[in-house]
């Protein structure tokens, strides 16, 4: 477990939404310094999962620049793929291409990733803060993130919940201990199975080859394929995109 130097900035956030679009709400934690933490949140009657997971980050960075002062770092925590693939590697091309992707249809959510990129732009090149982005994953027991989706939940099904600000002594976790970060998945396509998503708004399919004993096994997860990889010498394995980059593979291994 790490802990951060004095005078940077912790974030929490996460979004909830019932029905996918319905009414939503979304829940972030701002620690300031280890010393203060303030807990903001909010209700939309119809929204999307994905409008909330930005709207937490989107509020918790305006709160920071409104609030906070002596800022030299920042890092966000949250479990959204979307919001932190969007900020650090398709911002820049959809507003190059005057926010269209790269199959030319608009970007969803365009209202919010261009306030995005304001409040990004305001961050690390006004006032020359550093963000570090950190992938956890919800529901794991995270301290943080399960507070922000309590937060979250509760303003989605308009129920009434005390939002924190005080001092960190006084918080329900200890805010020095902080997760351990995770790689960043892939994102999961909106019906189902197995995907990684492009900034162009388009889900590629992938799958996972394995040469185990001179034999070829093939898995829809890295879940599955690391299973029976792991710990085992000589084993080969890679994650394919499309059947002739799989013919390939295997006859680079010398299989048919």
């Amino acid at each position: 477990m790490n802990v951060m130097k004095p005078a940077n900035i912790l974030i929490y956030t996460d979004g909830a939404c019932s029905g996918n679009p319905g009414p939503g709400g979304y829940g972030s934690i701002v620690i300031t310094n280890f010393e203060k933490v303030t807990e903001l949140g909010q209700y939309f009657i119809q929204t999307t999962n994905n409008r909330m997971e930005l709207q937490a980050v989107l509020s918790a960075l305006q709160f920071c620049i409104e609030n906070l002062e002596s800022v030299q770092t920042l890092q966000i925590f949250t479990d959204s793929v979307y919001v932190i693939r969007g900020a650090t590697e398709w911002l820049f091309g959809w507003k190059k291409r005057s926010w269209k992707t790269a199959g030319g249809k608009d970007v969803t959510n365009q209202d919010l990733w261009q306030q995005m990129d304001q409040l990004l732009y305001q961050i690390t090149l006004r006032y020359k803060i550093k963000i570090k982005w950190s992938f956890i994953r919800g529901h794991k027991g995270i301290p943080g993130n399960e507070r922000c989706d309590e937060i979250g939940v509760a303003f989605s099904k308009k129920n009434l919940i005390e939002l924190f600000s005080g001092l960190a002594k006084d918080y329900f976790f200890d805010v020095s201990v902080l997760p351990i970060e995770e790689s960043l998945p892939e994102m999961k396509p909106l019906g189902g199975g197995k995907a990684s998503s492009t900034e162009s708004g388009h889900q590629k399919q992938t799958w996972y080859l394995s040469l185990i004993n001179n034999k070829v096994a093939k898995y829809t997860t890295w879940k599955d394929c690391e299973a029976a990889v792991k710990g085992r010498p000589g084993v080969k394995f890679k994650k394919v995109t499309s059947a002739d980059e799989e013919q390939s593979l295997l006859k680079s291994w010398g299989k048919n």
